[in-house]
């Protein structure tokens, strides 16, 4: 699920979190000689890894189905949730870069380390999201910092900046130039360009080492904005110095959530981090990602689809729902049920065992779309076996 527990889609943040979990408990469990499902745990982190490359829009174990291919990367920034409807910028992208932050690894990009070409591509973009849409931005240079909120399109207490967001963009900075400093080199790539031409607009892809002026000046650079994410936040902090969930778009005054304790977390380790503190590896570094991702849904059960429908000519009845076998509430590509025993339409499928799922049917003619009236069907799977859901067309 979404991190702000809003979309029911595949998550940039939650999907990169469980990979750093998965590889940690494999690392654990070698350590107290728990052993017999290690084997397991790393092939399911291998296919988490491939997932954040690359993800299927459906499994492709189910012959019927098109596998075609989506990925949270679309060329310019993160798309941190999967599911349409928003433009994809989100904060989700820089707490997972923060949150799986393994200074081993460098800026390895298969982890989307925090100084990996794409995270930094990702950071600026989303940053400048926020540059017009809140008023207390308002006159901030294009390369200045600026409060950030969860994503633009955000409506939750009318939309505001956040503590912790803002705080985590300063972090990845800071985690950036932990390991520039220590690599002795900062390299630039088409990717990259943009978030490095904010501070030095003639630069070029390149690597430029330590002693280099280039080097210099984006070190500098980046630390001084990172310095102002954390001046942003200080700057609208109440004189008691109690952080809450968000601050006002207008006017800068705290809003919802009185000291939250996530608020508080997060300038913990921005200080930490500003000051150069590294936590051991995790192990992202050398990962390799698989050339083919491998779903495991786990135990399935076969689910048959009936509703009575009649229909016209050139009319048909389809099926989507919360599920990725039900292609997750997308009507473009809802599954067509088979008009055999006419007029009961049918369609089987392979889904979860023990899962509690909801579903409705639509009708497609000649490019409209019509929803089944009512509540969605709420249906919960056995945990073996098959079962059948039957309705009638409302």
């Amino acid at each position: 699920y979404d991190l702000w527990e809003e979309v029911s889609s595949a998550s940039f943040f939650t999907s990169a979190v469980q990979h750093r979990a998965l590889r940690q408990g494999v690392t654990f469990a070698k350590k107290i000689g728990y052993t017999s499902a290690v084997n397991n745990w790393t092939t399911q982190a291998d296919n988490i890894l491939c997932f954040l490359q690359v993800k299927r829009s459906r499994f492709c174990i189910y012959p019927f189905l098109t596998c075609a291919l989506k990925t949270f990367w679309n060329g310019l920034h993160l798309k941190s949730n999967t599911k349409e409807g928003r433009s994809g910028i989100d904060a989700n992208s820089a707490l997972a870069s923060i949150h799986t932050f393994d200074a081993a690894a460098g800026c390895d990009g298969a982890t989307f380390q925090p100084c990996s070409d794409k995270a930094l591509a990702s950071l600026k973009v989303y940053v400048d999201s926020f540059r017009a849409i809140y008023a207390i931005n308002r006159g901030t240079g294009s390369n200045g910092a600026v409060a950030t909120g969860r994503y633009p399109e955000d409506i939750y207490y009318g939309g505001n900046p956040w503590y912790l967001t803002t705080a985590a963009v300063a972090e990845q900075l800071y985690d950036s130039l932990i390991v520039w400093k220590a690599q002795k080199s900062v390299t630039i790539t088409n990717v990259s360009l943009a978030f490095f031409q904010q501070f030095l607009p003639s630069v070029k892809p390149g690597t430029y080492a330590s002693d280099s002026k280039v080097y210099t000046t984006l070190m500098d650079a980046t630390k001084q904005q990172a310095d102002g994410f954390l001046a942003v936040n200080a700057k609208y902090t109440p004189a008691d110095g109690s952080l809450s969930e968000q601050y006002h778009k207008d006017t800068g005054a705290p809003l919802s959530a009185k000291h939250l304790t996530w608020s508080y977390a997060s300038a913990l380790t921005a200080f930490a981090a500003r000051e150069g503190r590294v936590l051991p590896s995790w192990g992202a570094k050398g990962l390799k990602v698989p050339d083919v991702c491998v779903p495991n849904p786990g135990p399935i059960v076969s689910a048959t689809f009936n509703v009575v429908a009649k229909t016209v000519f050139g009319e048909n009845i389809y099926v989507t729902g919360s599920l990725d076998q039900l292609v997750n509430w997308s009507p473009n590509d809802a599954l067509l049920l088979s008009a055999t025993a006419y007029p009961t339409w049918s369609i089987t499928l392979d889904i979860p065992a023990s899962t509690n799922f909801e579903y409705k049917f639509i009708r497609k003619s000649n490019g409209a779309v019509t929803w089944e009236s009512g509540p969605n069907h709420l249906v919960t799977t056995p945990t073996t076996g098959s079962i059948e859901f039957s309705t009638t067309w409302r």
